[in-house]
Formats: structure tokens, sequence, C-alpha cells
């Protein structure tokens, strides 16, 4: 069985290695994976030996809190209490007035006598102690246990400084020496309060690398109205079930994954798929929870809740990420299983070296506890997993999800991204692109195509009909005897007169040598073509295909730029793959790939040395998914592609690619920095703890070393930080290239977000165009362009969707 857990208390890496290593040798146990990042633990044991509370009772007797791991994702983090907070200003009350008397007399303040000074100092160190006695008995919980921890080393370093100050205390009262003796009650309580108030801190900057998973959870509202029997309640949004009727007016968020039955609204899914451009769902359409309506109502019929929704998998595939390890993790955790240990030893050596040399107790116990508190396997633990656990939640709000930190570090060595065609490079649905009026009026063709193809539930004769009605609305004609004759097309009577709606064999005997022009013409720019005729002429010529997608070039672009080679794998014909590929700037590709040849080419291009991202959205890309260094699936594809993949791109954006790449190069930049902090950190502040370099002049008291130690695990987890700023200073989605040209066209008549669907369609068909952003506020679009020269025809583009170009800049 394998089964999750949560884990509190852990305070650094060494923490997380001794509940590792109990458990493995726990009878049952065959696996034990443990997050201090994510404070959580996955086991796997056998059920017939081994039962859950007796795994619990093993970590708490460790020193930690244990319990089975809550799969509700969408319940907001309880405020946690700031103990630390608490404990830390507790400790500094009674530390202030310990510094007085320790150390007022070098500065020649007045002071009691010798006794009864020895005497406050003994009772206000106690204090602090008392205060932060948390970390005596989970490090010698620890110690027993044989898995010592940063606790343990606290409170070595702090009760050694108190005893031994404690014992000269005693000599003194007994008259028997010890006056003008160095006592370290002010170093016992300074190290104690100096580790609280880095511990603290961390762990203020380690929420905040949650924080975007935080934000998508928020969104949930508390309470939901319903409506049940025609009236409308309000619910606790907990007692949601599948098969209520929701209320969400302009302004809420939609709780749940269902579908529109009555009502109509513009929606921003910027939460989850990062699109800034609302979309109009109306009755019949589908949403998910945390689409937020901007404008207008509907009733939503629940068909996911809870920990079913599309918010709820994608918050727990974060998580699930943000605890995992990345491979360049396991060499940190193999140090710190061991570091503990390894200085306390250095430790007990720096004592007997240092009485052997200057026969000082006092010297040789403060070099010790100096090591003792100096050395930090917090941040030699915390390198990897806070970086982790910032980039997949900064991940998540670019919509990018990776599924796990193995995902995350492999993504920065692609050389290689091979993509489908179908819905990845291309919008994924045929659509009209052309259409020529050879004989007659255009209105009056129009509206017989419309006519005759609403008869008809063939994807392309909805597309047509879609096409038409764009034109003409849904006024219809009467036509009679409709028939469709499979592989052609369809006829139809209308006014005593046959029309033939279909391909060139349909239409071929009237005009063979005209069709056969046309189809040639089309079939180059990997076109479909549909002729309508009558029975003496054709009249009409429609060309189909499933276009690109407005951000495909500009998404090649990006990883061109980064001299990653780029291939398109596609099941259609030769002749549509490569007016595809030569449109978006591929320049290889493989046509009428099946499944298996997919999976077949990312293994040759891997045996050559290639890094590969597969990019794929359906069911016959999953081999290839699985085959690649990284399967990288759109949000919008099968789920089985989902599954079979690494990284998912959850708002279907291809230049998300480029931004998966640079983010995972950030991430292992960031955890190279930190390592490199943590070891250069330790091998030169232990040796100088150790007085190594007191023949220099260079040494340190316990007091700096225990500020050095906090200051250390401080350093790792602000610098992991930045992670969570990754592309607010720039758009890492666009880049200027030198032969690029950006234009801002000034726009009159743009209304609503139909008239910014209008426009930007409009422009994104013109030919060069590689991208296109409509503000409607501004009454602006701002396009990018691979070539200069293209003013007029974006003016005449969006002249002919109904609209005025005022200035282009």
């Amino acid at each position: 069985m394998k089964e999750k857990f949560s884990v509190t208390g852990m305070s650094c890496a060494a923490c997380a290695a001794g509940i590792e290593r109990t458990l493995r040798k726990t009878k049952g146990v065959e696996k034990a994976d443990v997050s201090l990042m994510g404070e959580s633990m996955v086991v796997d044991y056998d059920p017939n030996i081994l039962s859950q509370e007796k795994i619990i009772e093993t970590v708490v007797a460790l020193g930690y809190g244990a319990s089975v791991y809550s799969e509700n994702v969408l319940q907001a983090k309880k405020p946690q209490p700031d103990r630390l907070k608490k404990r830390f200003f507790l400790s500094l009350l009674f530390l202030l007035p310990l510094m007085y008397f320790s150390m007022g007399g070098m500065v020649n303040l007045p002071q009691p006598s010798e006794k009864i000074s020895v005497t406050v100092q003994m009772s206000l160190a106690l204090i602090v102690i008392i205060v932060n006695f948390r970390f005596f008995t989970n490090g010698a919980k620890a110690l027993f246990k044989r898995v010592p921890n940063m606790d343990t080393l606290v409170a070595l370093g702090s009760g050694v400084s108190f005893l031994y100050s404690l014992v000269l205390s005693i000599v003194l009262y007994m008259n028997k020496g010890s006056e003008h003796a160095h006592m370290f009650y002010e170093s016992a309580a300074m190290i104690l309060t100096l580790v609280t108030l880095g511990k603290w801190l961390e762990e203020k900057s380690k929420r905040k690398t949650g924080d975007e998973i935080e934000k998508l959870i928020k969104l949930m509202p508390n309470t939901v109205t319903v409506e049940r029997n025609g009236a409308q309640i309000q619910l606790p949004f907990a007692e949601l079930s599948v098969g209520d009727v929701l209320i969400v007016k302009q302004g809420e968020y939609v709780p749940v994954d269902g579908k529109v039955v009555e009502g109509h609204a513009f929606v921003d899914r910027a939460a989850i798929t990062g699109e800034s451009m609302p979309i109009e769902v109306e009755e019949g359409g589908a949403v998910t929870g945390a689409d937020i309506v901007k404008s207008g109502f509907m009733k939503v019929l629940a068909e996911k809740v809870g920990a079913d929704t599309a918010l709820s998998q994608i918050v727990k595939m974060v998580k699930e990420a943000g605890a995992s390890k990345a491979l360049i993790q396991k060499i940190a955790d193999k140090i710190a299983s061991v570091f503990v240990p390894a200085v306390m030893l250095i430790a007990a050596i720096t004592f007997f070296v240092w009485y052997l040399i200057d026969g000082s107790f006092a010297t040789a116990a403060n070099y010790a506890i100096c090591v003792l508190v100096i050395s930090c396997p917090c941040s030699l633990g915390l390198a990897t997993p806070v970086a982790v656990m910032a980039a997949t939640g900064r991940g998540m709000s670019l919509g990018i999800l990776y599924k796990d930190a193995e995902a995350l570090q492999k993504a920065k060595d692609i050389n290689c991204v091979l993509l489908d065609k179908t819905a990845t490079l291309t919008v994924g649905k045929p659509q009209v692109t052309d259409f020529q009026a050879l004989q007659g009026e255009r209105a009056a063709l129009l509206k017989l195509v419309a006519s005759i193809e609403s008869h008809s539930n063939h994807p392309i004769a909805d597309c047509v009909r879609a096409f038409a009605e764009q034109e003409i609305g849904a006024e219809r004609i009467s036509v009679t005897e409709y028939a469709y004759t499979t592989g052609q097309g369809a006829t139809a009577e209308y006014n005593g007169k046959t029309y033939r709606l279909g391909n060139r064999r349909l239409v071929a005997t009237i005009d063979e040598k005209r069709s056969a022009q046309i189809e040639k013409t089309y079939s180059a720019q990997g076109k479909t073509v549909v002729f309508l005729a009558d029975e003496a002429h054709i009249l009409a010529v429609f060309a189909i295909a499933d276009t690109l997608k407005t951000d495909s070039k500009t998404a090649i672009c990006l990883l061109k730029n980064r001299n990653i080679r780029v291939g398109m794998l596609t099941g259609d014909n030769e002749n549509v793959a490569k007016a595809i590929a030569a449109e978006v700037g591929i320049d290889e590709y493989f046509a009428e790939a099946l499944p298996e040849n997919k999976a077949e080419s990312v293994k040759r291009i891997r045996s050559v040395g290639g890094f590969v991202a597969m990019v794929g959205d359906g069911i016959n890309d999953s081999p290839a998914l699985k085959e690649a260094d990284v399967g990288v699936a759109m949000g919008n594809g099968t789920d089985i592609a989902i599954d079979s993949a690494d990284v998912v791109l959850s708002g279907g954006d291809l230049r998300l690619v480029d931004t998966m790449v640079a983010l995972s190069s950030a991430t292992v930049r960031n955890i190279k920095q930190n390592l490199f902090w943590a070891f250069f950190y330790n091998c030169v502040a232990i040796p100088l703890a150790a007085g190594v370099f007191s023949f220099a002049g260079l040494s340190l008291n316990p007091m700096i070393g225990a500020a050095c130690m906090s200051l250390s695990s401080l350093f790792v987890v602000t610098n992991a930080l930045r992670l969570t700023r990754f592309g607010k200073k720039e758009n890492n989605n666009t880049v200027i290239k030198e032969n690029t040209m950006k234009r801002t066209l000034k726009i009159e008549g743009m209304m609503c977000q139909h008239c910014v669907a209008h426009v930007t369609k409009a422009l994104a068909g013109v030919d060069g165009v590689l991208s296109v952003d409509v503000n409607l506020k501004k009454k602006t679009a701002t396009v990018e362009t691979s070539k200069d020269g293209l003013d007029e025809a974006m003016r005449a583009a969006v002249t002919e969707a109904g609209y005025e170009v005022k200035k282009i800049s």
C-alpha cells in the first residue's frame, strides 16, 4: 500500500533524513520519502505487517507530529499562529538585561556584586532556555533515536554553554575560586534567541513559496447561491453536490466544473489558463472552477465538485510537484543525513585539540560550542526543495504544470522539440479560409449553401454552414430532394434546379478542367475544397483548413532563438503538412505519421544525442509523449495525453514551451547557487569556528556563530523566492527579434468582446502577422509581424471586418 502522511515539526534536512532512515528500518516498509517543504511523506508498506497507526507512532516517537494526509486540496490553510515570533520577542525581552549584566562592565556601566550578577544572569538565561525548550526536547529525542538534527546541535551548543557556566557559578558560590571567570550564560541565551529569529524569518519566507497556490485556493467562495425547487438558497461551498444548479453573477467566481443551462456571460479564465482575454460562454457552454464572470449572468449545472474539479486537480498536481525531489537533491540529502553526526565529531575533536594546546577549558568549550551552532544543515537541505516549490507555484500561475521536480529539472536540457499539428500548432477544427463567388450574388449563394448544409451533421458541412451564417444570419430557403453521397457531398433542388455541394468528384462532370485547376491551387496550400454547382456551372468555391493558432509562429521563433531544433509530426497528408510547416516556419516534418511512427521519431532523435520534448494533445500522441525525455500535453487535450505527459500547458498556449524551458533553466541555476552557498558556507564557517585561523586573529564566539547560521538559511530561502517573480519584469512569452516589426493600430467601432474577437481574427488572418493583442479599453491592437509593409493589408482586414483604423504607429 502507498499512503501519504502529513508531518509537522521538521526544522531541517537532517529531520527529514532521520525520519526516512527510521521508517526504512521499520519492518514492513518498502520505501519512505519525506518532503521538508511539503511537510509530508509518502510511505510504501505492507498493510499485513504494518498499520497507519504504527507508522504515525514511529514518527511521533522521533519528536514530530504525524497524521493521514488530507486530500481536500481546496481547503485554504488556516493562519498559522506565530509561535516563533512570540518566542523570539519573549526571549529578546530577557536577553537584553542578560547582556547588560554580562557585558555592561566592559563599557563601565554600573554593576552589582559578582555573585548577584551571576545569579541574575543564570536566572535570565534559564528563562530563555525554558521559553525555547522545544529545541532541547526535539534534539534529545532525535539524538536518542540516533537521528540527530539541527535542534540537537542548537541544544548541545546552548546546553553546554549553560551547564559549563552553572558549574563555574557553583564553584563561585562555594568560594572555591573562579572569580572573574568567563561565563557563557549570554551565549546560551543568545544562541537560542538568534536561532529562533532565523527560524521565524525562514518560516515566513517559506510560506511565500506557496503563495501562488494559496491565491488559487482562496478564489473559491465560502458560500454559493444554489437554485432548488425554484428557490434560491445560500449553501456553504463544502456542501455542493453534483447536479446542483448554481447562480453565478457578474464579479463572482464559478466554484465548480459544469455546463451553462441558462444565461450568457464573458468569463475570465486567467487563473487557470493564463489567457488575458475574457471568452464568451452561453447556454450549453462549459465552465471550470476559478472562472470569474466579468459581465453577464448564468446558471451552471454542477458536473464536478470538490476534489474532482479541474482546479483541484491542478492544485494537487502542483503540490505534489513541489513536494517531490529533484535528481540534484539526492546528493544534498545524502550529505545532510551524515552532516549532524559529523559536526558533533568535529566539535568534540575541536574541544580536545584546543584543551591540549591552550590548557583552558573555557577556550576549548568556546570553540567547540561555536562549531556546533555555526554549522547549518538547513541551508543544505532547503537549497533544492524551496526552489522547486517556488518554481512550480510560479509555473502554475503562468499556465505551466510540472508534474514533478524531475520534469522541472530536465526541461532545461531540451535541444529538440517535436510538435503535433492538430490542436497543437493549429486550432483543431476546420474553418473556411477562402470563398469565391464565381457566378451569382454572394448573399444568395451563401443562403443556398446554408440551407443545403443544414440537413447534414458532417464536420465540413458544419464549418461551411457556420461561415455562411456569419454573413447572412439564420435566414433559410426551402430546398427539397436532399441527398448525400458518401465520399462526395450533397445534392438538393431549389426552384426546379438541382444544386451540388461537395468535392471535385461530385462536380467533375460539369467542369472537370476548371474544378481540377482550382483544387490543385488550394491543395498546394493544404486546404480542402468544396464546390457549389448547378446543372451547368460551378457557382462558388470554399477552401477549408485547420488554421494556425495566432501564437504558433511566435512560439516557433522563440524556440529557434534558443537554438532548439523544431520538427512537426502529423497524420495529415503531405500537402497539408508541407503547407502548415512552411506557414509556421518549420523546416522538418513527418507527414502521414501513425502513433508508432511518432514514437519511433522520438527514439531516433534521442539515439543521436537529442534531448527531446514531444508536444501533443491526442491519444495518438501518447506513445511519443511517454517516449520523449519531456512529454508536454496541451491542457485542452485528451485525458490519456495529459496522463502520459510530464508537463501540462493548461491554457494550450504553445509559447509556454519556451517559458517552460526558461523557468527550468532559472530554477536549476537557482538550486546550484543555493547548493554552492550551502557548501561554501559550511566549508568556511566550520574551520573558522573551530579556530583554524586563530593564528591570523580570526576567531568567532558562539553568539556570532548562531547569527551566521540563521542568516545562512535565510539567504537560501530568500534567493529561492526570486523565482516567484519569474517573468514579471519582462514578458517571457514575447521576444521582439531584429527582423520582427511591432505595430499599434488605433481602431474605432469596437464596443464589446465580440468586436475584440472579430478584430483579432481579421488581423491574425493577414499573412506575416505573428501575434495580435487587442485592448478594448484603449481601442488599440498591438500586432507583431515578421516583415514590414503590412500596414495597408492590416487596415483592409480591419475595414472588411466592419471597423475603422484611425492610425497605425
